[in-house]
């Protein structure tokens, strides 16, 4: 009996050691510099691409709203550009949606101010702006 409860104390301790081991493995992994700065240089990134969607997307607005629809070619014209609008808010929609989704995670502390990466001087936004639904 007492060689019986000797190896289920033994096989706990060495489950419960493994287990350790590897959250220690993992907050190594996730919090390590390097680690934060893929992190960080991903933000800045997507950050950026979604800045550019959005400047796309005021200038296809800037453009329809000034032009003069005179015939069935500048209607077809003005609905060939409402269509790539319509596209251009749907892959910012997802840019925004990406960020969203990745910074809510709890491993992304560098967002936060005093835990930035070497390097980096401000922290990164913890949401991205509203979507985008209409297309004025």
């Amino acid at each position: 009996m007492k060689k019986l409860l000797l190896f289920f104390v033994i096989l706990i301790t060495t489950i419960s050691c493994r287990y350790t081991q590897d959250a220690s493995d993992t907050a190594f992994n996730e919090f390590k510099a390097s680690s934060l700065l893929k992190k960080y240089e991903y933000f800045k990134d997507l950050s950026a691409a979604i800045d550019k969607k959005r400047n796309d997307i005021e200038l296809y607005r800037s453009e329809i709203s000034t032009f003069k629809v005179e015939d069935n070619e500048d209607k077809f014209y003005i609905s060939q550009r409402k269509s790539e609008l319509i596209g251009i808010i749907g892959m910012h929609n997802q840019l925004c949606a990406d960020y969203n989704s990745a910074m809510s995670k709890f491993n992304y502390r560098f967002t936060n101010i005093g835990d930035l990466p070497e390097g980096a001087s401000e922290p990164l936004r913890r949401e991205v702006k509203p979507y985008i639904n209409t297309l004025n």
